[in-house]
C-alpha cells in the first residue's frame, strides 16, 4: 500500500497537468484573445494570435487555427502578403487534416475518450475554407492582383458548391464512428440518457430548433463577392453568366434589392451591354461586429451505469453564444447600408450538424470513465477517489472556433459621387467616414470594417 501510495501523486499530478493544458488553458487563451477583440484592441489580438499560431522569423506557423486567427487580423491591418503567407499554411493544414492517416485518427479519438476532444488536432469547419479562400481573393483584390483573386473566387466556389455533399458524408462518417464507440458501453443506458439530456440543456438555453442553414450550406457573402468579382473583373461572357447566376442565388437567399439591381446589371452584360454604359457605381461592403463564440457548459446527467457509488459523473459541453454588433449600419446620403449575410447563421448551422455528434461522444466518454471509476473503487477507495478527480478534471468541452470571424456582413450600393468624396455616416460615432475615390475609376468597392464600436472603422478601398 505504501508503494501505491508513493506513485499515486505523481500519475494523478500527470493526469491534471494534461487536463489543466485542454481546459484551463484553452480558455484563457481565448479569454486574452477575445476581449482584446472587444476592446477595440486588434493589435494587441493580432500579437496574442501570433504567439498562438507558432509564427517564427521566418513566418512558419505551425497551429491550423490560430494561424486563421493572425490572417484574418493582418487582413484587417492590411498586411496583405503576410495575411495571405499564414492562409496558405492554414490551408496546407486544412488538406493534411482531411487526409490523415487513418491511424494517426484512431489514436487521437482513442486518446480523447479518456481526457476531451480538446486533445485532438483541430478540424476545420466548412465555412473556416469558405472564408479562407474568400479572405484570400479580398486580399489579392486590394493589391490589384485580379488573376490570383480570379483562383481564390473559384476556389470559394467550388467549396461552397460541395458544402452540402460534404456534410452528408461527415454525418455518415460521424454516424459510424459513434456505432463502434457504442460497442465499449451499454446502448441502451446511453440511449437512456440522452433522453435525459433535453430538458437540462433547454436550462442552459440550448435551443438549436430555431437554426437554419441558408440554403445548400452557401455563405452568401462569399458568393455575392464571387459574383462582384466576376462582372467587374470579365474576361468574357461566360464571366457574366458566373456573375449573374451568384447574384441570382444570393437574392434568392436575401432579397436584398442592391443585389436584384446587380443580377440585373449581370444579365445585361451577358446581352451584350457594354461596361462603358453602366453607371459609375460604389459598392459599400460592411463588415460588422464579432460572430458567435463557444463556452464550456457543465450539467450532471443521471447516467444509466450500474451504480451511483462514484465520487464524481457529469460532462461538459460547448454552446455558441452570440456577441454584439459594432454599429448599426452605415450612411451614404439617403442610403444606408443592409443587412447581406449574417456570419452567426452559418456558424449555427453547422454547429447544429456537430452538437448531436458531439452530445453523444461525451455521453459515452462519461460513461466510460464512470465505470471505470467504480470499478476501481470497488478495488481500493483511494483509487476510486483519485479516478473521481481525474473524470473531474478531464472532463472539457472543446471550444475552439475561429472567433475573427463577424458576426454579419452590410451591403449598399450607391452612384458615385462626382467629386469623389463619399461621406460615409456612423449613427453611433460623431465624425463620419471620408473616403476619396480615384477619379481614373468608374467602380468602386469600399470595404469597412468594425470589430468593436471603441475602434474606429478601418476603411479599405478598391478602385475596379
Amino acid at each position: 500500500m505504501n508503494s501505491l501510495s508513493g506513485k499515486f501523486p505523481l500519475a494523478l499530478a500527470g493526469i491534471l497537468l494534461l487536463s489543466g493544458c485542454t481546459t484551463a488553458y484553452q480558455k484563457n487563451k481565448f479569454g486574452d484573445f477575445d476581449r482584446a477583440l472587444v476592446e477595440g484592441r486588434s493589435l494587441d489580438a493580432l500579437t496574442i494570435a501570433e504567439q498562438h499560431s507558432g509564427l517564427d522569423d521566418t513566418g512558419k506557423a505551425d497551429d491550423l487555427l490560430w494561424s486563421l486567427q493572425a490572417a484574418s487580423l493582418m487582413r484587417q491591418e492590411k498586411i496583405y502578403a503576410r495575411s495571405n503567407s499564414l492562409f496558405d499554411q492554414a490551408e496546407h493544414g486544412m488538406k493534411d487534416e482531411d487526409t490523415k492517416h487513418m491511424l494517426m485518427q484512431g489514436v487521437e479519438l482513442a486518446g480523447s475518450m479518456l481526457v476531451n476532444d480538446s486533445i485532438t488536432s483541430y478540424t476545420q469547419t466548412q465555412y473556416d475554407g469558405v472564408m479562407l479562400n474568400t479572405y484570400k481573393a479580398l486580399n489579392f483584390m486590394a493589391q490589384g492582383d485580379y488573376a490570383n483573386a480570379r483562383i481564390e473566387w473559384n476556389r470559394t466556389e467550388d467549396r461552397q458548391r460541395r458544402a452540402a455533399e460534404h456534410f452528408a458524408a461527415k454525418i455518415a462518417a460521424q454516424k459510424e464512428e459513434l456505432t463502434q464507440e457504442e460497442e465499449k458501453v451499454d446502448k441502451e443506458n446511453v440511449n437512456r440518457t440522452l433522453e435525459a439530456a433535453d430538458p437540462l440543456l433547454a436550462q442552459q438555453g440550448v435551443d438549436l430548433s430555431e437554426w437554419q442553414a441558408y440554403d445548400g450550406y452557401v455563405n452568401p457573402f462569399a458568393t455575392y463577392m464571387h459574383g462582384l468579382y466576376f462582372m467587374l473583373k470579365a474576361q468574357d461572357k461566360s464571366d457574366y453568366s458566373k456573375a449573374h447566376s451568384s447574384f441570382k442565388r444570393v437574392y434568392g437567399l436575401t432579397k436584398h434589392a442592391d443585389v436584384k439591381t446587380d443580377m440585373n446589371m449581370a444579365n445585361a452584360l451577358r446581352r451584350g451591354q457594354s461596361m462603358e454604359s453602366q453607371k459609375p457605381t460604389v459598392w459599400v461592403l460592411f463588415e460588422n461586429g464579432l460572430g458567435s463564440k463557444k463556452e464550456e457548459f457543465r450539467i450532471d446527467l443521471p447516467l444509466f451505469v450500474f451504480t451511483s457509488n462514484v465520487s464524481y459523473s457529469g460532462i461538459a459541453l460547448p454552446k455558441l453564444v452570440e456577441r454584439q454588433s459594432a454599429f448599426s449600419n452605415l450612411q451614404m446620403g439617403p442610403v444606408k447600408t443592409r443587412p447581406l449575410a449574417s456570419m452567426d447563421r452559418i456558424i449555427q448551422a453547422e454547429f447544429k450538424t456537430e452538437f448531436p455528434y458531439i452530445l453523444s461522444r461525451e455521453v459515452i466518454r462519461a460513461t466510460l470513465k464512470t465505470v471505470a471509476q467504480k470499478q476501481l473503487q470497488d478495488q481500493n477507495q483511494l483509487l476510486g477517489l483519485a479516478a473521481g478527480l481525474t473524470q473531474a478534471a478531464t472532463t472539457g468541452a472543446d471550444i475552439r472556433n475561429w472567433s475573427a470571424l463577424p458576426k454579419e456582413w452590410q451591403l449598399a450600393r450607391v452612384q458615385r459621387p462626382s467629386n469623389g468624396k463619399l461621406n460615409i455616416k456612423v449613427a453611433e460615432l460623431e465624425q463620419p467616414l471620408n473616403v476619396t475615390l480615384d477619379p481614373e475609376s468608374r467602380f468602386h468597392l469600399v470595404y469597412v470594417k468594425a470589430t468593436s464600436p471603441m475602434q474606429t472603422p478601418q476603411v479599405e478601398v478598391m478602385n475596379l
